[in-house]
Parts: C-alpha cells; sequence; structure tokens
C-alpha cells in the first residue's frame, strides 16, 4: 500500500514536467534549418564619378539556420552598376558600366525571433500578419570577392608630372591620372545588410509538412576595399575613398 502511495505521489509531482517536456518550449534547432532566396532590385554605385545612375542587380542566396534566428549564408550575385561625370575631363566625360559577378559569405541575425523563448508552430500560426513580419526582421554582415568587368571605357593618354627613383619630379607618358584604373580584376568587399520577410503563407500545422514560402525585402550596402568598382582610381586629388554601392531588392525565400 505504501509503495503504491509512493507511486501515485511521483507520478502526480512529475506529470507537469512530462507534460511541459512533450508540449512545451520547441528545440532550438529550427524545424526548418535551410533556406534559399533569389531576388532582384536596382543597385546604386557610390564611387569616383559625379552622377549615380540606376543599374541592377540580382542575386541567389543560401542560408543554414545554427538556431532560431541566427543563420550563416552564401550569396551570389551578378550584376550593372553605372555613373558618369557631368562634365568633361581632359576632353573626354568619364563613365562606368560595370559588369560584376560576387560571392559573399556572411550571418543574419533576427533579434525579435533569437530573444523569444517560444517557437511552437501551433502558437505561431495564430500570431497576426503584422508580428510575423516584425518577428522577422534581421540584420546581416559578410565578407566576399568581387569580379568588375569594365565596357566601353576611354582612357586619355599624355604627358603629366611624376617622381623618379631618386625622388625628383619629371614628366612621363602614358595614362593621366584621373583616367587611371583597371578594365577588370578582383576587389574583396564588405557587405551589410537589412530587411524583414512578409509570410506568404498561413502557418497552419497541417501546411507545414515541407516547406514556407516568404517575399524578402532586403537594402543592401556593399564596401569594396579598393577603388576599382568604377574603374578609376589613380592619385589624384579628391579621390581618397573608396568604392560602394547599394542594391534594393524584392525576393522570394522557399524555408525547408
Amino acid at each position: 500500500m505504501k509503495r503504491s502511495s509512493l507511486f501515485a505521489f511521483v507520478c502526480i509531482v512529475a506529470f507537469p514536467y512530462l507534460g511541459y517536456s512533450q508540449f512545451g518550449n520547441e528545440s532550438p534547432i529550427p524545424y526548418f534549418r535551410y533556406s534559399v532566396t533569389a531576388g532582384l532590385g536596382p543597385a546604386l554605385l557610390y564611387g569616383d564619378l559625379d552622377k549615380q545612375q540606376i543599374g541592377g542587380g540580382v542575386y541567389l542566396r543560401g542560408n543554414y539556420f545554427l538556431t532560431h534566428g541566427l543563420s550563416i549564408g552564401l550569396e551570389l550575385q551578378e550584376g550593372l552598376l553605372r555613373g558618369e561625370d557631368q562634365t568633361a575631363i581632359n576632353n573626354v566625360r568619364r563613365k562606368t558600366t560595370n559588369l560584376y559577378h560576387s560571392a559573399t559569405l556572411g550571418v543574419r541575425f533576427q533579434p525579435i525571433k533569437y530573444l523569444q523563448d517560444d517557437h511552437l508552430r501551433r502558437i505561431e500560426y495564430r500570431q497576426s500578419f503584422g508580428k510575423r513580419t516584425l518577428n522577422s526582421v534581421y540584420v546581416g554582415a559578410g565578407m566576399g570577392a568581387l569580379y568588375s568587368l569594365q565596357w566601353d571605357k576611354r582612357r586619355v593618354t599624355g604627358q603629366f608630372p611624376s617622381t623618379d627613383n631618386n625622388g625628383q619630379e619629371i614628366m612621363v607618358n602614358g595614362i593621366l591620372p584621373t583616367h587611371q584604373g583597371d578594365n577588370y580584376g578582383l576587389s574583396y568587399i564588405v557587405s551589410t545588410d537589412f530587411g524583414f520577410e512578409v509570410p506568404l503563407h498561413n502557418l497552419k500545422p497541417d501546411l507545414l509538412d515541407s516547406y514556407i514560402w516568404n517575399l524578402v525585402v532586403n537594402g543592401q550596402l556593399n564596401f569594396s576595399l579598393d577603388d576599382e568598382l568604377d574603374g578609376y582610381s589613380g592619385a589624384y586629388p579628391g579621390n581618397e575613398s573608396k568604392d560602394v554601392f547599394a542594391l534594393l531588392s524584392l525576393g522570394v525565400n522557399l524555408r525547408f
């Protein structure tokens, strides 16, 4: 009788904890660990040229979620960067048309989703559309490489002052400093982005067996570690800053 009473007491005390372990917070491992996103949008180059012209870019990104709200990913991107001077320099108006290809490895962090202590899908699907969108807000950063190919580049040659090995000033023939640069080559970039996901599903548990869809709005800034994105990197007054380009994109995301 005493053993039966003890067993019953243990069951009564342990039942809430057993129930919690079965029906409580979801595992820190996300149900959908993989994400693929494709998108496109306008791009703007901020370099040595006076006038920014609208270009464009497309990207494909794959992410792996380490935990809720934290993922690592690889992004492949290609696009067109454009710009032009407002006035001619040495009788030639400088311009750039850069067909670029890049690959970036980065991290994305969703602070609200990361700090939540409950990610049960049967609870999430009851949340409002606005709250699910707010929970998806993310920031990201990464590093990568970008290959530039400059189209229709005119470089003016002539005489300009330089120095010899002894430090004496001399006149040399070649491409003028304001037109110097590479027509193609590899640059390294630091990438930052900010965005959010708009759910394209209702998150009902009976529809979540395999995948979910989202619309992704993303703003990205890419900082070049050199000055070659616009194709002009000569040493002349006013050319002290590195090139930067921005991409504002709209994409579709598949989580599975």
